[in-house]
């Protein structure tokens, strides 16, 4: 009786030690594996920021001189960049396509770029960009084919313009949703030609759950491992308040890098 007893003892002691074990072993790899994940991501974004621009005009006699439309990236050492179409369409639209600027972070209005656009895409809301000159730094297209929907992402932009000077914002997240570029309405009578011709041909595009606001329309998305760009931001869902506040929902979208590679191909070819 006392030997069994003693078996039994020992039996729940190794148990309870290989338990507590297995506990520890747990929450070490997991403490490691967040602090691997947050020194790359510091890493990633040292390289990233100096690529992100802001993009908008420069009048030097007017005040302010500088109007922020939305951000940027160069993704060539000679000055080519990204941004959405939209942002692009604004200045367009205001007469001032002559006076586009690309501003550097951090350096307020003294670094700025004369800009000029090169070829775009409406239906996949992208812009190619040439900056005067050559030098810069600049990011790594990735491959959007291979994103999986759960998988880590960051963005990176001007959410609030220059309001706190140029000094781009980085956010995280990850892909909640890949799926067709098609906004679903309450009926038929609330579709526009817009929404019609992507009903017909949709394209793929990515959910995120980073937050966002309209400035950040053009940055690049981003994976925080490698900091390869997989995505071009595009949109951002916010609420105004009673206040007038824009306040981020957390849902924003991003036009696959994939898109911008069919863009540049086109380019060539020409």
């Amino acid at each position: 009786m006392r030997k069994e007893f003693h078996k039994k003892s020992f039996y729940g002691y190794m148990l309870h030690f290989f338990t507590c074990l297995a506990l520890l072993l747990l929450f070490t790899s997991g403490n490691v594996a967040a602090h691997d994940y947050g020194h790359v991501l510091v890493e990633t974004i040292k390289k990233i920021k100096p690529s992100v621009i802001a993009v908008g005009t420069y009048h030097p006699l007017s005040r302010p001189p500088v109007t922020f439309y939305g951000t940027g990236f160069i993704f060539t050492e000679n000055g080519y960049a990204i941004t959405a179409e939209h942002v692009i369409n604004v200045i367009s639209k205001s007469g001032d396509i002559d006076n586009l600027y690309a501003f550097f972070p951090g350096v307020g209005n003294s670094k700025k770029v004369i800009a000029k656009v090169i070829t775009k895409n409406i239906k996949y809301d992208l812009s190619i960009l040439k900056l005067e000159g050559s030098g810069f730094n600049h990011v790594k297209l990735g491959d959007s084919s291979n994103i999986e929907e759960g998988q880590q992402v960051a963005i990176c932009g001007y959410p609030y313009g220059p309001v706190f000077g140029l000094h781009p914002t980085t956010h995280t997240g990850i892909i909640s949703n890949i799926s067709p570029m098609a906004i679903p309405v309450q009926n038929t009578s609330l579709l526009s030609n817009k929404m019609i011709k992507a009903l017909k041909d949709p394209y793929v595009i990515f959910q995120l759950d980073c937050i966002a606001f309209p400035g950040n329309s053009g940055g690049p998305l981003f994976l925080p491992e490698t900091g390869e760009v997989i995505g071009v931001l595009n949109s951002a869902f916010v609420k105004v308040t009673k206040e007038n506040n824009k306040i981020s929902t957390g849902i924003s979208y991003a036009i696959p890098i994939n898109y911008i590679k069919e863009l540049l191909e086109a380019l060539r070819s020409n």
